[in-house]
């Protein structure tokens, strides 16, 4: 069985919405490299690097803090469920048992340093606690999976609520994108996951899967919704530019980032909403 080559490293850059500061972001990422090969299903040694994103509805309360709450808890949900798209409605009722936990638990911590501060929750804020925080979620896997010939192979496995996409490129060019694939697909009212919502079953109906293979030189890129459709538009543009066309994202820091993201918008090719990348290269 041949060794497991090093896992790609997981880039992530973000900005906020045009006249917001850093803390008002609703936007959230996490990312998790195994540190040592596992074993499959089949019995094959594999090694993985997780990572989600997540954007949080302005509409609801806390929506920054149930993001960033529910993006680690989709990473560890799909790091203890081995081949988690496998078992789909087992994997999104973990995820949702644990974030209940993680949730009651932050409303706690939150509502006594309220308290503490002088500032306990107003009567007119109960009914937004009560009714919960909502936000859209994305998960990959990409798998380095030793074969029963002994090479090594990638993969990734993707599930999806709502219109934050993975896109995988290859040599510059869109090979697959998910949960949409077009400009046209991206709506006003995306599907949600709620930190009050207990339906499993239902949730599970709604998410999507999607698995693919990545040779050497792929990469991909996890983005919430206004980046996406960026990149969708871009890769259907009449001019042919596609997404060759996108910025050297490898090469960015936080500002370079800022700024691109500054300049599209100022050229009214995105829209002024929170904007994350969580981008890797085989």
């Amino acid at each position: 069985m041949g060794d497991i080559p090093a896992l790609p490293q997981a880039q992530w850059l973000w900005t906020q919405k045009a006249g917001s500061s850093p803390e008002e972001c609703e936007d959230a990422a996490y990312c998790w490299q195994s540190g040592e090969a596992g074993v499959d299903s089949a019995g094959r040694a594999v090694a993985s690097l997780y990572a989600s994103v997540s954007d949080g509805a302005s509409e609801s309360l806390l929506a920054r803090d149930w993001a960033a709450l529910l993006v680690r808890d989709a990473v560890e949900s799909m790091r203890l469920a081995g081949d988690w798209w496998l078992e789909l409605g087992t994997f999104v009722r973990d995820l949702m048992e644990r974030s209940a936990v993680h949730w009651d638990a932050f409303l706690t911590r939150y509502q006594a340093a309220r308290a503490e501060a002088g500032r306990p929750i107003a009567w007119y804020e109960q009914p937004g606690l009560e009714k919960g925080a909502f936000a859209t979620v994305l998960g990959a896997e990409i798998r380095a999976t030793v074969l029963e010939d002994g090479t090594t192979h990638w993969f990734w496995y993707a599930f999806a609520l709502g219109d934050s996409c993975v896109f995988q490129l290859r040599d510059g060019a869109l090979v697959d994108s998910f949960p949409l694939r077009s400009v046209d697909e991206f709506g006003i009212t995306p599907q949600l996951l709620g930190s009050r919502n207990r339906d499993a079953e239902l949730v599970a109906e709604r998410m999507r899967v999607t698995w693919g293979e990545l040779l050497p030189g792929d990469e991909l890129l996890l983005t919430t919704d206004a980046l996406a459709a960026w990149l969708l538009s871009r890769s259907t543009n009449p001019d042919g530019n596609g997404v060759a066309a996108l910025p050297a994202f490898s090469s960015f820091d936080q500002q370079d980032f800022t700024e691109w993201v500054d300049d599209q918008r100022a050229r009214a090719r995105m829209r002024n909403d929170d904007v994350t990348l969580v981008r890797a290269r085989v």
